[in-house]
């Protein structure tokens, strides 16, 4: 009897552990599609509000998910009251700081990190080319993680039964 409790419960957690990697994926999909909205308040404030880069980032804060809003405040803060001189330096600081818990994989931070250095010391209008590219790069890999997602899903799912399965049988 102990034994086979002891078996639904290692098969119960391994296709929780399959459930969760699959919510996780879910996740860094959202994570990308949240900072896609950063990108497009940022390049709206530029265009249409005329703002200046500090400011840009302040309002977008406003307008964009929680995940992303105390970064893009403390970006926007640090402009303000120049305490570093190179824009790259600062945003890179902040996503290296406030993006730890994210749901993003390095390379996709280090590709925010990157967004401070397209942007500093550029004219409004080269600040929006460059915000154009980085809203298609990020739509691109939106794309790649949806296209591959499900059968990700799957496969967690399966894993985390199967294995479940197989060492439930290995115990019993």
């Amino acid at each position: 009897m102990l034994r086979a409790v002891g078996a639904f419960l290692v098969f119960l957690a391994s296709a929780g552990m399959g459930c969760q990697e699959s919510r996780k994926l879910s996740e860094h999909i959202q994570a990308l599609e949240d900072y896609l909205q950063v990108i497009i308040c940022l390049k709206g404030e530029i265009r249409y509000g005329g703002s200046s880069l500090p400011d840009a980032f302040c309002e977008a804060a406003m307008h964009c998910s929680e995940r992303y809003a105390v970064f893009l405040k403390t970006v926007s803060e640090k402009m303000e009251n120049r305490q570093e001189e190179d824009p790259g330096r600062i945003v890179r600081q902040c996503a290296m700081e406030y993006l730890r818990e994210n749901a993003l994989s390095a390379e996709e931070k280090e590709r925010i990190a990157q967004l401070g250095e397209r942007l500093g010391y550029l004219d409004r209008e080269m600040q929006l080319r460059q915000l154009s590219l980085y809203e298609s790069e990020f739509e691109r890999m939106i794309q790649n993680a949806k296209e591959t997602a499900p059968a990700k899903k799957k496969m967690y799912h399966s894993l985390g039964v199967f294995g479940g399965a197989m060492i439930a049988i290995l115990f019993w």
